[in-house]
């Protein structure tokens, strides 16, 4: 919560309205004292629990810590708490807007699991105030699967980016000596990591000088999650590098040549592609939901077809034989696009506009 809507909550708190967070614990829970900004821990939030007890528990705790804030408005973030803190503001009557950041596997899986959760999405969100996307296509599943009506949908145009902070203006650092891809992201296989790392083996079986460097949390607990040890033989195949974690991705992305997110999970607007493209970076990615929104094909990046080590090859090929000055003008053309569609100041003038409505 944090990391990711940390600049919003302070433009909101400059407009004077408070602002309280309940989420689980983590590193950066502590720093929500340095904003001003009230915290409550959820400890019975588990993202890939499926038990019904737990489930109850944390209906009952966001009941509780609902009624000690009383607020005059509620945004939900993620499954569970669409689900379930919709359910609980509902049931006190609160004005709620849930927001879905991407469907994840709730569509592209056919199993059980996927069911339960639309049938509990449809049992949810026709109480909420406002259901908001990312993408058009997100809504339109929403819509058509008759989950909620049209009218209660909003599409906003992702989340945003810090367009001041994700500036070319302060990419000066001197880059290493061979061209440089960069996928950045947790290391989960719907991520198209494995394809990442064929289609760079192609190329270097080609001849052609370069790396490839990810970048990411290895995110264990997800089913799609690539091993910590896995990850260890591709580099020592001399494959691909791995960097790790980090707070600040600024200084890796001056040091990128192109950022590549073959993506076939059911992304919403991936903030990678969004900062990589703030910083004039060219961009490879799917021709996905909300990957093909930040791209535009031939002109910020390239978009490749999912699931397709060939093409994504292909892409990357095209990119390493690019003149350095076609590949800057690419890149420009994707910080222009960045600043007129997704400046994170748009995005939060929408969020004022919206609050300011359901408030009056």
């Amino acid at each position: 919560m944090y990391n990711f809507r940390r600049t919003l909550m302070s433009y909101l708190r400059e407009k004077n309205f408070e602002i309280v967070v309940a989420a689980p614990v983590d590193a950066y829970s502590e720093k929500f004292k340095g904003l001003n900004i009230e915290y409550y821990p959820i400890s019975h939030l588990r993202a890939k629990g499926k038990n019904p007890l737990h489930e109850y528990q944390l209906y009952q705790e966001l009941i509780a810590i609902y009624k000690k804030v009383q607020p005059d408005l509620i945004f939900h973030y993620t499954i569970k708490p669409n689900i379930y803190g919709t359910m609980a503001a509902s049931q006190l009557k609160i004005p709620n807007i849930a927001v879905t950041t991407g469907l994840g596997y709730v569509f592209s899986n056919k199993n059980l699991a996927s069911g339960i959760a639309k049938w509990l999405y449809k049992r949810s969100l026709r109480r909420a105030a406002e259901v908001w996307f990312l993408n058009r296509e997100d809504m339109r599943s929403f819509v058509d699967n008759g989950i909620i009506t049209e009218n209660k949908a909003f599409v906003l145009p992702g989340e945003g980016v810090d367009t001041a902070f994700f500036s070319p203006v302060v990419a000066e650092k001197k880059k290493p000596l061979s061209f440089r891809f960069l996928l950045t992201g947790r290391m989960i296989y719907e991520k198209g990591v494995g394809y990442f790392v064929d289609a760079t083996r192609i190329l270097k079986q080609e001849g052609f000088q370069f790396e490839s460097v990810l970048l990411g949390f290895v995110d264990v607990k997800n089913p799609g999650a690539i091993s910590r040890q896995q990850i260890s033989e591709w580099e020592a195949e001399g494959i691909a590098k791995f960097l790790g974690e980090t707070e600040n991705v600024v200084p890796v992305l001056q040091q990128a040549d192109c950022l590549v997110l073959p993506s076939y999970y059911r992304e919403g607007i991936p903030r990678a592609l969004l900062e990589a493209a703030s910083m004039a970076l060219p961009i490879i990615t799917t021709n996905n939901v909300g990957c093909k929104d930040v791209v535009d094909d031939n002109i910020t990046g390239y978009l490749c077809e999912m699931n397709n080590t060939t093409d994504l090859a292909d892409k990357m090929r095209k990119m390493i034989e690019m003149s350095p000055s076609d590949r800057k003008k690419m890149g420009n053309a994707g910080r222009l696009k960045v600043l007129s569609e997704f400046d994170e100041q748009k995005i939060f003038e929408i969020y004022l506009n919206k609050i300011n409505t359901h408030l009056s």
